[in-house]
């Protein structure tokens, strides 16, 4: 979808103060098509949004910057006038076009740039997109995507004067080089039947090539690129969109199979027998293998994964550190604690003692495909040497804005009372037990409150259930807990 640029006539007449703040979020820029952003087909904030990185790059004289976009409605049209505002005021561009965020993630350290946009909406609805950005290798943070809308607001359109225009560059090798790099890296030991489930995202431009170049059998589910997302919604974290990879492997007596989200940054797994893999028992396993090799290392986890993790770490000889949810914060961390491994219950799982400082769903898979090839045993059977437990999914309830979501989440907390010990506040508030855990949290993506709950046992886990939804009916929020 070709949009022309909007140029500098509407832009010097544009109402910047009613540009939507809202779509400034705490991992990037995202929002509803045509509702949040890109009104009636206009896409003039874009243009705005690359002036304003383009000129924080160049005050950081790091003036060149990488582009890529998966394969949603929006995205082509997004692209053209992000490289269009960063080209006007100077910027350098290397555009990579359609392929997934891994792949870019990839190219900063290939071509030697260290700045990047990725357009897309990753887990979210058809009609959402969004903008992943990196400076200096690093994802922004929260504070630095509200300095681009405030830039906006502060600094333009005074920068349209600007003589200077950058230089476009079009790339279109990023995809082989990202395969061959995993190939180069994973060795299999064994010929692995496989089902992958890309769910007509991003990763469906080269998931059944990687893995068949790695050597494994494949059978493609949805492995064709589609931004309407045809057959379920990207977001593999949600089990009804896992039920025709599950049919798949158990049709096919797999060995395993792996979903995708919709940008290729989150990845989740079905076993031999069909039972879903979560992404905090694939942390489990992956510790395993790099503490076997890099004895004390440190392995981050996330406030929603399972109270297994830190456990299995430690009997694995390693040193296991909660943080915060979300993928630039679990980035942050990792590089600060000088871990080698960290993962989130969403999917995103990052490698560093081989690989990158970047989340990479295809790489976490081809390493889980590694260790299951070392063995004789079934997918199956190699994670059955891990505890069981009896876990909800991440549930949320939904409210009418953030603000009221964090309203009841402070009402939560300040009437909660399970014991100074076992609490932590670091995000929402998570209380572990010996047998179990619960967690309430505020989503940092919509305005909801998230809800985990995990125990040895499933009479244990609705004690702790039943605990929290007593606690959360002395609110002044009559919603119903999601269990």
């Amino acid at each position: 979808m070709k949009i022309p640029s909007v140029g500098q006539v509407v832009l010097d007449t544009l109402e910047k103060n009613k540009l939507n703040k809202n779509i400034f979020r705490a991992y990037d820029i995202r929002g509803k098509i045509g509702t949040e952003w890109c009104l009636d087909n206009n896409f003039q904030e874009v243009f705005l949004i690359g002036q304003a990185i383009g000129l924080q790059l160049i005050e950081r004289q790091s003036a060149t910057i990488i582009i890529g976009r998966d394969g949603r409605l929006s995205s082509e049209a997004i692209a053209d006038e992000l490289i269009n505002g960063l080209l006007s005021v100077g910027c350098d561009v290397t555009n990579l076009g359609l392929t997934a965020t891994p792949v870019v993630y990839h190219a900063l350290t290939h071509l030697g740039i260290q700045n990047s946009i990725m357009i897309t909406g990753s887990h979210s609805p058809p009609d959402h997109n969004g903008i992943k950005i990196v400076y200096a290798s690093k994802p922004l943070s929260s504070d630095q995507i509200t300095q681009v809308y405030q830039d906006i607001i502060d600094k333009l359109p005074a920068s349209l004067s600007s003589t200077n225009k950058g230089k476009l560059t079009h790339y279109h090798q990023s995809i082989e080089d990202y395969q061959q790099a995993i190939n180069d890296n994973i060795q299999l030991n064994r010929k692995l039947s496989i089902g992958i489930d890309s769910g007509n995202g991003a990763t469906a431009l080269f998931s059944e090539s990687l893995f068949k170049r790695l050597g494994c059998d494949v059978i493609p589910l949805f492995c064709t690129l589609d931004g309407t997302f045809p057959n379920h919604s990207p977001d593999p974290t949600s089990p009804k969109n896992l039920k025709s990879l599950i049919q798949l492997v158990k049709d096919n007596n797999l060995d395993i199979g792996i979903a995708f989200d919709g940008d290729g940054d989150r990845v989740i797994a079905v076993d031999n027998l069909g039972n879903i893999l979560w992404p905090d028992r694939i942390l489990m396993l992956l510790a395993q293998e790099v503490l076997r090799k890099n004895p004390g290392a440190t392995v981050l986890y996330d406030v929603k994964c399972s109270f297994l993790v830190p456990k299995v770490v430690e009997k694995a000889g390693g040193k296991a550190s909660m943080c915060i949810s979300g993928h630039s914060i679990l980035k942050a961390e990792m590089l600060a604690e000088n871990a080698l491994l960290g993962g989130e219950f969403s999917g995103h799982i990052i490698l560093r003692d081989r690989w990158s400082n970047f989340d990479d769903g295809p790489y976490v898979a081809a390493r889980l495909l590694e260790i299951l090839s070392n063995t004789t045993l079934s997918c199956h059977a190699l994670f059955s040497q891990f505890p069981v437990s009896y876990a909800t999914p991440e549930c949320k309830i939904e409210f009418e804005s953030p603000q009221q979501a964090n309203e009841a989440l402070k009402q939560f907390i300040e009437v909660a009372d399970f014991g100074a010990e076992n609490t932590s506040l670091i995000d929402g508030l998570r209380v572990d037990y010996d047998d179990g855990w619960g967690l309430i949290r505020s989503s940092n993506t919509s305005a909801s409150l998230t809800f985990r709950f995990d125990a040895t046992s499933l009479q244990r886990m609705k004690e702790i259930l039943q605990k929290f939804r007593g606690i959360f009916k002395m609110t002044a929020f009559k919603h119903k807990l999601p269990y």
